[in-house]
């Protein structure tokens, strides 16, 4: 009886699927040492067969495990390769290629690599703006995004120019309640560095007005952070601590707890500078030592939620990717930002 041979890409799919089941039983295993090199040779299978839909679905648990141990440097080129697997697909203009292509931007942000994030914040920009009808919130926050990338690389005229831009977009609408806080706070944090601070004031004031009318109250808090450095750029120590103070009463009322230890240990050290700048040396010992304590606390077991705070000076997605640990599958998920 003759032998048949089955096609080569066949063969390598065929292979790729099997090893990617083999990589998620050692992912649910939590053994993502084991999982990492069956996963490659799997994306390098998939990639021999030229399908599409196996390179997806193996570089998306790639990638998971990858971020799960801290090699974000070596997950960049397996996201690029998602993003534009999505996009031959499925076309550049739909959900699946903009949110990977948002993670992209987000990931290579978090790196500090904003000339590579520049790209796909352009593109992204671009197919907000093909958009048929035309919507304003997709289009403005594509724009902030792209200040926020342009400003990472020192290009702080063209970030004030498309801030404006944005807030002009947002506020001639239909946009959200809300939505031009984004551009309000990305075009202060411009206004900032070039010592504008009148300026910078009033938009950061605009932006946490624009949060608050529609509940946002972490949005809120984080533009009072900026308004406290903006506050000690502009030797106004006193309004700085007045606003720190009243933000530590909110938390102790546990009307705005933060769950993000940095972002608490960043409130305390910031609070007992401000207070020893006001001459109350005894009550900034306490927040010293409060602040030790959590660093001791902190290094000793380091936390997933410890630096996930909100950054609203950062990259603005109309749906943010979120690695999903607890479930097979997508490797991302959607949330309203």
């Amino acid at each position: 009886m003759p032998v048949v041979r089955l096609p080569a890409r066949l063969t390598a799919r065929r292979r790729a699927e099997r090893l990617l089941l083999e990589g998620r039983r050692h992912v649910v295993a939590m053994d993502l040492e084991k999982a990492e090199p069956v996963l490659r040779e799997a994306l390098d299978r998939a990639r021999e067969s030229r399908s599409e839909r196996v390179t997806i679905s193996v570089g998306e648990e790639l990638y998971q495990v990858l971020l799960r141990r801290r090699r974000q440097d070596e997950a960049v080129p397996i996201l690029d390769e998602l993003a534009a697997c999505h996009a031959r697909r499925d076309g550049p203009d739909a959900e699946a290629a903009a949110t990977w292509r948002n993670e992209l931007v987000r990931l290579l942000g978090q790196l500090g690599r904003f000339a590579e994030a520049e790209p796909p914040c352009r593109e992204r920009l671009d197919a907000a703006r093909r958009r048929q009808p035309r919507d304003a919130r997709t289009v403005g926050l594509a724009l902030v995004t792209l200040a926020w990338c342009v400003r990472g690389q020192g290009r702080r005229d063209e970030a004030e120019r498309l801030c404006r831009e944005a807030v002009d977009v947002l506020e001639a609408g239909p946009a959200p309640r809300g939505t031009a806080g984004w551009a309000l706070v990305g075009l202060a944090a411009v206004l900032i560095r070039r010592l504008a601070l009148d300026e910078a004031e009033a938009a950061l004031r605009r932006a946490a007005g624009e949060w608050a009318s529609v509940g946002r109250s972490e949005l809120v808090a984080a533009v009072e952070e900026q308004l406290m450095d903006l506050y000690v750029v502009g030797e106004r120590p006193r309004d700085a601590l007045a606003l720190s103070e009243a933000a530590l009463g909110r938390t102790r009322r546990g009307a705005a707890a933060i769950p993000d230890r940095e972002r608490q240990l960043r409130t305390l050290d910031r609070h007992a500078f401000l207070l020893r700048s006001d001459g109350r040396a005894g009550d900034a010992a306490r927040y010293e030592l409060r602040a030790g304590y959590l660093r001791q606390a902190m290094a000793a077991e380091p936390r997933p939620g410890d630096g996930d705070a909100i950054d609203p000076t950062g990259p603005v997605f109309e749906g943010e990717p979120l690695p999903d640990w607890g479930l097979p599958g997508l490797a991302v998920a959607y949330r309203a930002c």
